[in-house]
């Protein structure tokens, strides 16, 4: 129900293909050498669609790249593929230094509640390709494990941290709202006669609603006008008053939805002490960000890369 973003750090998400080769690219056209090792057409073609796919999940909802109309869309989202096919070669040449293996028991393990042939079938990647992809993914964290294993935050840097991004530690005051979500009009319908005749709406999320908030009873906790939410949903959700139900479904991007206003809260700041874990974890991950990035920068700058694309 939230709105959409297209994250263009997809590398940083663990999105890269694999570096090694899933099978046969005899015939398959060589586009860069990364210290030697070579980049098929065919490695590339399958990462790029991964990146289309993303895109336009994030993006586009349920529409599709189209090939005039997006050609720049699409232009940038090859070279982005292009860059992250080389990264990942060096990610792969690391792991032989190091002699870090990935097992296959390993992607079975992260794939074994995934709908696999759906994705396949979306995206338009070839299952081999997705398994080493997975591998890939593996390797990035353990290789960012190796490399900020040493890293940490004192409680003074976290207390600093804290007072420098209070926000992030702050409650936002507003509407506390509850919704149910569910995909046609008549389902919508159906179950704003059961709450006209005195069903109980955190019930009915619970039993109908297709948002994971319908495990707390389709609370959202407080919204205002600042809250990420897509138009449609937030214009009806802060025109209700306390205790108010929206009189018909509201249609958005994601549904149909039917929403309760709770009460009106307001901003609350916990406190240093209430949250030090969260703080302390909140700038060792930055940290490690930043140190894992800069590893990754130094190995694209000792790289030595052919670009052959043209």
């Amino acid at each position: 129900m939230k709105k959409r973003y297209f994250l263009v750090a997809l590398l940083l998400l663990g999105l890269l293909v694999a570096g090694c080769k899933p099978g046969s690219q005899a015939q398959s056209k060589v586009i860069a050498e990364v210290n030697g090792d070579k980049i098929t057409q065919t490695e590339f073609d399958q990462h790029l669609k991964l990146l289309k796919f993303t895109y336009e999940k994030q993006v586009l909802g349920t529409g599709k790249l189209d090939a005039v109309k997006d050609k720049e869309t699409i232009s940038k989202l090859a070279e982005q593929s292009y860059k992250e096919m080389v990264l990942q070669k060096l990610l792969w040449q690391e792991a032989e230094k190091q002699k870090i293996n990935i097992k296959d028991s390993e992607v079975d393990e992260a794939l074994k509640d995934q709908d696999i042939k759906t994705f396949l079938a979306d995206s338009g990647m070839e299952e081999n390709y997705f398994r080493q992809e997975m591998k890939t993914q593996i390797l990035y964290w353990k290789i960012r494990d190796k490399v900020t294993a040493k890293i940490s935050a004192s409680e003074a840097e976290a207390q600093k941290y804290y007072q420098d991004n209070i926000g992030q530690y702050t409650e936002p005051g507003g509407m506390q709202v509850a919704h149910i979500l569910v995909a046609t009009e008549k389902e919508a319908l159906d179950i704003l006669a059961q709450l006209k005749a005195g069903s109980d709406f955190a019930e009915l999320a619970k039993q109908y609603s297709t948002c994971p908030s319908k495990e707390r009873g389709g609370d959202l906790g407080p919204i205002n006008e600042n809250s990420n939410y897509v138009t449609e949903f937030k214009e009806a959700a802060l025109k209700l008053q306390p205790g108010e139900i929206t009189r018909e479904p509201v249609k958005s991007e994601a549904g149909y939805h039917l929403i309760k206003a709770g009460d009106k809260v307001e901003s609350k700041v916990h406190p240093f002490e209430e949250v030090k874990n969260s703080v302390v974890a909140d700038l060792e991950n930055q940290k490690k960000d930043k140190a894992y990035g800069d590893y990754l920068n130094s190995l694209n700058k000792k790289a030595e890369v052919k670009d052959l694309r043209k």
